[in-house]
């Protein structure tokens, strides 16, 4: 139940995989990245952020944003930067590092395959991606994420090993055929997603935010239900009983776990759902409203507008770049 609402939101978020490719370091090595941004402005998305991954299939890493500790990621482990935050990789540190694009070179990123750092010393090897997104779309999602996380990939207590997915993913990488663009491209949004579950299920139990709210028992039936029919009349009554809680328990826990009431949280999601339609469908204003439950255009205008910040009309006339035309 929980994946499949993780899931329904990511489709809102709109991942696309941009980069995937393999690279070998011999130490010493130390590579700066820049911030996803910049990295999705250059991939033609200047408006969008970027999530970056590093699988380590071989040796360890060093990983460091700017104001953390830094961590080590050991072979069998994913780091995930999800806000896109430039990051140092090395093979300890305190190292100097250099640009990443000295070991790119002119290449676009979505062009990389295999790229290596030759020297004498000890062998790292990772799957490194990059998926670019449109991460307003469902801010709860990244606020409960920190600047980086790792996570096991490969057989960890209840989870089961990743090892021939990454070995596949590998050999597409630097054996590619027809098709395998595109492979690639789903493998990577495969691999962050696949991440984002380990988080989730290894978070503690007193863990709040929206990821936690997944695995929570009962928040987690009620936002199924709300996921699986957004456009449905709901209420709290309605929730409580179809989730076998009481109003008052299910309000409560649902404070608790997500800081919001459950309507809150509906017509947020409503509100994203219709921004999503009006950019991409040429359905009437009337439409879109009914479409996620309001009977009155009107009253959905004004429930938009106070979630989102501008008018459906003119969030349609954006996303056509016209001048506005209220309907």
């Amino acid at each position: 139940m929980s994946v499949d609402v993780l899931s329904d939101v990511l489709q809102q978020v709109r991942l696309d995989g941009a980069v995937l490719f393999r690279a070998t370091f011999h130490a010493p090595w130390c590579i700066a990245t820049r911030a996803g941004a910049e990295i999705a402005a250059s991939l033609g998305h200047p408006h969008l952020q970027g999530v970056y991954f590093h699988v380590v299939t071989q040796g360890r890493v060093w990983a460091q944003t700017a104001g953390t500790e830094g961590v080590w990621v050991e072979a069998g482990q994913a780091l995930v930067l999800p806000h896109g935050a430039a990051h140092v990789l090395g093979d300890e540190p305190g190292l100097s590092p250099i640009p990443h694009e000295v070991l790119w070179g002119d290449l676009p990123a979505n062009e990389l395959r295999d790229v290596a750092w030759v020297a004498d010393g000890e062998r790292a090897r990772l799957l490194c991606g990059f998926l670019v997104c449109q991460r307003e779309a469902f801010a709860p999602l990244f606020a409960t994420l920190p600047p980086m996380f790792r996570v096991h990939m490969g057989a960890h207590e209840d989870e089961p090993a990743l090892d021939p997915l990454l070995a596949y993913a590998e050999h597409e990488i630097v054996a590619p055929r027809v098709g395998g663009g595109e492979l690639r491209l789903r493998m990577a949004e495969l691999i962050f997603v696949e991440a984002l579950r380990r988080y989730m299920n290894a978070l503690p139990e007193d863990e709040t935010g929206w990821l936690a709210g997944l695995r929570d028992p009962l928040v987690g039936r009620a936002l199924a239900l709300m996921h699986s029919a957004p456009e449905r009349d709901w209420d709290v009554e309605t929730l409580a009983r179809e989730t076998a809680s009481s109003r008052t328990q299910l309000g409560e826990r649902f404070r608790r776990v997500l800081g919001e009431p459950p309507m809150q949280y509906l017509t947020r999601w409503r509100m994203y759902l219709a921004a999503r339609r009006l950019r991409e469908s040429g359905d009437s204003i009337a439409r879109v409203a009914e479409s996620v439950g309001y009977e009155s255009t009107a009253a959905f205008q004004r429930a938009f507008k106070r979630q989102m910040g501008e008018t459906p009309a003119r969030v349609r006339a954006q996303a056509r770049g016209r001048p506005l035309q209220e309907e």
